[in-house]
């Protein structure tokens, strides 16, 4: 059954989207699919959530909730953006909540060995704690920047999505997720400047 559905599912969504074989197969009923698609994932989302509730506990737990509104949901998924947009857009959503139901989060930090698994391994200690001290210094300036900056800014700037994408993820023109971005840069680089490493982030790049 799932060998013959699956082929019509995938036609229907985005030819660039490489995990649209494996959402036709989970939506046709191939559980392993689905497996394939969260392992491939999940480090995505609790990145993405960690950054927006500054909470290791929370972020795995709201990962894991992003994954079963993900499963809940994936017959509804029509293929109009990539997989994993959709993804990262229940993600928000979930982030969304969890702030508005936890605003004392704002003032909860992850802890060392989290932020070095995050960073990427430097070639000797000394680099390596210069990576973890960059990553709390910009994590904390990501908790000072109000949310509709700060959303703005990791979908375009550490998520690596485009303006269009980010406009659609946050319902707002293009136009409007351009200037928070800008915005969020010049906010963080005035907080950052403040604890003396104002050389991580230029407000003016676009």
């Amino acid at each position: 059954m799932t060998e013959q559905r699956a082929p019509a599912l995938a036609a229907n969504y985005r030819h660039d989207d490489p995990d649209a074989w494996d959402v036709a197969r989970a939506v046709a009923g191939d559980a392993r699919a689905f497996t394939d698609l969260v392992e491939r994932l999940e480090v995505r989302v609790y990145r993405f959530i960690l950054r927006q509730v500054s909470a290791v506990t929370a972020a795995e737990d709201l990962t894991q909730d992003t994954f079963l509104e993900v499963y809940r949901n994936l017959h509804r998924f029509q293929g109009a953006s990539k997989f994993s947009t959709w993804v990262m857009g229940i993600a928000l959503n979930i982030s969304r909540n969890y702030r508005t139901r936890a605003p004392e989060r704002r003032y909860q930090f992850q802890s060392d060995d989290v932020l070095e698994r995050q960073s990427a391994a430097g070639p000797t200690p000394h680099a390596q704690a210069q990576i973890n001290e960059a990553a709390r210094a910009v994590q904390r300036g990501l908790d000072d920047l109000p949310d509709d900056l700060r959303e703005a800014l990791v979908l375009v700037s550490l998520e690596g999505m485009s303006y269009e994408q980010a406009a659609e993820m946050l319902g707002v023109p293009v136009g409007t997720a351009k200037n928070r971005v800008f915005r969020a840069r010049r906010m963080l680089r005035d907080i950052l400047r403040d604890q003396g490493r104002d050389d991580f982030l230029d407000p003016e790049t676009p």
